[in-house]
Formats: structure tokens, C-alpha cells, sequence
């Protein structure tokens, strides 16, 4: 396992060690354990797309995560999806993540956060697992017509999937509140990442060590019976990703239930 994949996991524990011993004290006042600090998810979704690019093969999956969020802004929780045999040996994917999610101020929010993508089936070399920091701030315009909501969004890895080293992610994201409680929204993404062992050697995008691309979502939601529903159009500028077609158009539908 790389230095750097050493790095993240002490990263990881310092920092849920040091902002439990900070807000230690103001958790225990508000309730640690109230039962509204937990919560639970269930989805189904036609197509398990991420940044754009299929996880399914074009392939439908079951998703469900397990969260924890105290009021002072501390969360951490377990997401799980089914995945192609190309992704994980597993056929699984489970993503850990810790973090920090607070209103500076009226209508802005940061959130701050570690995640940990884990592949189960072992026997993958290079490795599948890997490590990224994010940052997430948005501002709604509750003033404006529709309540816009404007968002962006960095991720970093310093050893991406494969082990194919620097990774760099951004996005910009746009959202309206339509009548009868709909909500459009709209995102951009450019994803870059540095190529080594899976990608290097000019064995990414057009012969060149790592790839780079973007992708676009547009999409409507809406909130029915308990459950939230989403249809979203998607695509990239890399139709053939790697040599194969899974980042190309396609719309995706959505259910999802909160408990």
C-alpha cells in the first residue's frame, strides 16, 4: 500500500480524533444518541452513474446508506451500491465518510468532509480503493424568484481509483424551486486525473498518461408519498470512455426513501 494511501488514513483518524475532542462538549449538551440524529436510505435507480460515467454497465442498482448527523454540523454514515464486475471483484461498492457541515451564514452552508471508497472482493492489482477530501459551499437566493441555489464542489484524491494517482474534481451546480414543490436542477463536472498504474504509460485518453473529460445533468425531482422521485437527462464529452460506452447520453430514473 503507497505512502500516500497511509497518509489519508491518519489524516482521517486525526481529524475525527481532534473535531471529536473540539466539539466534544457541545455534542454531549445537544444529545448524542437522540433518535433524530440517525437516518436511513433506500434507492433504486435505472443506471448507477458516477461524475457521468457508468458504475452498472448501463445496469440498474439497489443503493442504501446508513447516516448519522448531530446538530453542531458533525456527520458520518455508509452508502452501498451494486457495481459492475469491472469495478469491484466484489461486485460492491461501500463509500465511508466522516465530515463538517455548518451554516456560516444566512443561507450559506459549507461542508467539509473525507470519504473512503471501498471495493470488497480483494485480489486487484492496482488496488481499487481510494481516498478523497471535499469541499461543498452553496448560497440560496431565497430573495430571487424560484430560490435559486447555487453550489460548487471540489474533490482530491491523491491516489485515485487503480491507483492511478492526483485526482482533481470540480463541479458547479444550479437549482430551482418550481410550483407545486418540484426542484430542476442543473451540473457541470470536469474530472482530472494524473494517470499511474492503470492509466499511465499512455494507456488513458488518446494515448496520453490519466484522462481528463466533463459532464452535464439536467433533471427534475419531486417529493410523492414519502418517496423522492428524480428523472435526469446525462452526458459527457467522452461518449467512448476508455474504449467502452459508458459515459455517452442516457436518462436516469430515481426512487429514493428517507426513514
Amino acid at each position: 500500500m503507497r505512502i500516500t494511501r497511509l497518509t489519508m488514513t491518519i489524516v482521517l483518524i486525526g481529524s475525527f480524533i481532534f473535531g471529536g475532542v473540539v466539539l466534544a462538549q457541545e455534542i454531549e449538551e445537544k444529545g448524542l444518541f437522540d433518535e433524530e440524529n440517525f437516518s436511513a436510505t433506500l434507492a433504486f435507480t435505472s443506471d448507477y452513474l458516477f461524475r457521468g460515467v457508468s458504475q452498472t454497465d448501463s445496469k440498474p442498482a439497489i443503493q442504501g446508506s446508513f447516516d448519522y448527523a448531530h446538530p453542531v454540523g458533525v456527520y458520518l454514515g455508509i452508502w452501498g451500491s451494486n457495481v459492475n464486475s469491472d469495478i469491484s471483484n466484489g461486485g460492491v461498492e461501500l463509500d465511508f465518510y466522516v465530515g463538517y457541515s455548518r451554516e456560516l451564514f444566512t443561507n450559506f452552508n459549507a461542508d467539509v468532509g473525507l470519504l473512503y471508497y471501498y471495493y470488497p472482493g480483494g485480489g486487484s492489482d492496482p488496488e481499487p480503493d481510494f481516498f478523497e477530501g471535499v469541499l461543498k459551499l452553496d448560497y440560496t437566493f431565497t430573495e430571487l424568484f424560484l430560490s435559486p441555489k447555487l453550489g460548487v464542489h471540489y474533490a482530491y484524491s491523491p491516489d485515485y481509483f487503480g491507483e492511478d494517482g492526483n485526482a482533481h474534481y470540480i463541479a458547479g451546480l444550479l437549482e430551482f424551486a418550481l410550483p407545486y414543490k418540484f426542484v430542476l436542477s442543473g451540473e457541470w463536472g470536469y474530472q482530472d486525473v494524473e494517470g499511474d498504474k492503470t492509466t499511465g504509460d499512455n494507456q488513458g485518453l488518446n494515448g496520453e498518461d490519466g484522462f481528463d473529460y466533463r459532464h452535464w445533468r439536467i433533471g427534475v425531482s419531486k417529493d410523492l408519498l414519502g418517496f423522492t422521485l428524480d428523472l435526469s437527462y446525462h452526458d459527457t464529452d467522452e461518449a467512448e470512455f476508455l474504449g467502452d460506452d459508458i459515459a455517452d447520453e442516457r436518462l436516469v430514473f430515481t426512487a429514493s426513501r428517507s426513514f
